[in-house]
């Protein structure tokens, strides 16, 4: 009798584990965003490196525009997008590898979530991957790997300081939720 309650027991521990844990044996739930695109603008600083190259550290910002369909019925969400970026380019060679954080605000800022991201690529396009790590409200503890494209043209005003434009494209924005 003491054999089947202390594998009773076990059972049920077992359960309780699975079913009331922290969430993450099952209970994560992908979200597909659907095509997603910002256009962006920004400041940054240029510093010369020699032999061509240049670094270049700024902030964009801009609007994340998210459209995807529910049922026959096309929705859009927009949020507010800030990045602090550093580029690394050399125009001679057409190269450019970028790195970005990006903090997202949405739902009337309710909702906020982070992101990383990092592309290489020619003078016209930078592809790579954007990251998500972390969030607050309903983005809280948001993660997940989804494909990133972008293009910043940063543009020498005067002296060091430069004037940027460009776009980032998520052709499928997807992220994770506990």
């Amino acid at each position: 009798m003491r054999r089947i309650n202390y594998l009773l027991l076990c059972a049920l521990g077992m359960v309780f584990f699975l079913g009331q844990g922290n969430g993450s044996l099952g209970y994560a739930k992908t979200v597909e965003a659907g095509d997603s695109s910002s256009s962006w603008s920004g400041t940054g600083e240029f510093m010369e490196l020699g032999a061509g190259d240049q670094v270049v550290n700024g902030i964009v910002k801009g609007v994340l525009i998210s459209r995807h369909k529910d049922g026959g019925k096309m929705i859009v969400h927009s949020s507010r997008l800030a990045c602090p970026v550093r580029v690394n380019l050399n125009r001679s060679k057409d190269y450019q590898a970028m790195e970005g954080l990006c903090t997202i605000v949405a739902h009337e800022r309710k909702d906020v979530a982070y992101g990383h991201w990092k592309c290489v690529g020619n003078l016209k396009e930078c592809v790579g991957d954007f990251t998500f790590t972390g969030g607050s409200g309903g983005f809280t503890g948001m993660s997940g790997t989804t494909p990133f494209q972008t293009s910043i043209v940063f543009e020498l005003q005067e002296g060091k300081m430069g004037q940027a434009i460009g776009y980032a494209v998520w052709p499928n924005l997807t992220y994770i939720l506990p």
